[in-house]
């Protein structure tokens, strides 16, 4: 089964969730990375071929995206010229299960918890659950991972999917909402840490340990994984919060 057949696939299993078409739900994935601060007004977005590589969708689709957007003002789509953020003003759009408003309200250390909490539960589905599209897919996507070690953006749109891909995987449409929705917290302090030296090398060795255990079928090596990684955000991100350059060793 083709990327493509994936990405049908998992639309199919949450149309009782959303009947969207694929490029309205990835012009909501643009969104919640404007509303969740990775991108602000003026910041250029990579081009059609990087995007449709990150996420695992035609040119077509991506253009299609676009252009939802860019008629609700919130990118500026000029021929012959980068596609660039016109707004962070994306109304109700990029939001899931919860409301992106909401989780920005909690703390850092709840969140936390409540990621290790949720994503020990949605690896132990995934690793029973996935098949060998998504596994590829995730393959893909550290290998677009590898492309962007030099632009955090794109490596960052790079990484949601990876994420999403896993939660998807789950085969829980709610518990893949909310692990989608604690994912985008503090994203754009996220994106100053993945800029320090190393650091998304770090978090690339991180996602290749992850796919090992779910190529493995290693539940309990996954949740290791997912745990090891989510600390490291956790611990980068709660430096940053609190004036301090990220460690080194710690990265992102």
């Amino acid at each position: 089964m083709g990327v493509s057949a994936l990405l049908e696939n998992d639309h199919a299993q949450f149309q009782h969730v959303s009947r969207q078409s694929m490029k309205a739900i990835i012009a909501e994935r643009f969104a919640t990375l404007i509303a969740s601060g990775v991108l602000s007004v003026g910041d250029p977005l990579p081009g059609e071929r990087d995007l449709a590589s990150a996420m695992g969708v035609s040119r077509e689709t991506i253009r299609g995206a676009l252009l939802i957007l860019s008629t609700k003002g919130i990118l500026s789509v000029i021929q012959g010229a980068r596609t660039t953020v016109a707004s962070v003003d994306v109304g109700a759009l990029g939001l899931s299960a919860l409301s992106q408003t909401r989780v920005v309200d909690y703390g850092l250390d709840d969140v936390h918890d409540a990621r290790l909490t949720i994503e020990a539960r949605v690896s132990a589905l995934a690793a029973r659950r996935i098949d060998a599209a998504a596994i590829a897919r995730l393959s893909d996507l550290i290998d677009v991972q590898d492309a962007a070690s030099e632009d955090p953006v794109r490596y960052l749109i790079a990484d949601r999917e990876f994420h999403t891909v896993i939660y998807r995987a789950s085969g829980n449409a709610v518990l893949s909402d909310i692990a989608t929705t604690l994912y985008s917290y503090l994203l754009s302090h996220r994106r100053k840490v993945i800029a320090q030296p190393g650091a998304i090398r770090r978090s690339i060795d991180d996602h290749c340990a992850i796919l090992a255990a779910l190529k493995a079928r290693d539940g309990a090596a996954l949740a290791t994984a997912f745990g090891v990684h989510e600390r490291r955000i956790y611990e980068t991100t709660r430096q940053l919060v609190a004036g301090a350059s990220p460690t080194a060793e710690n990265g992102f």
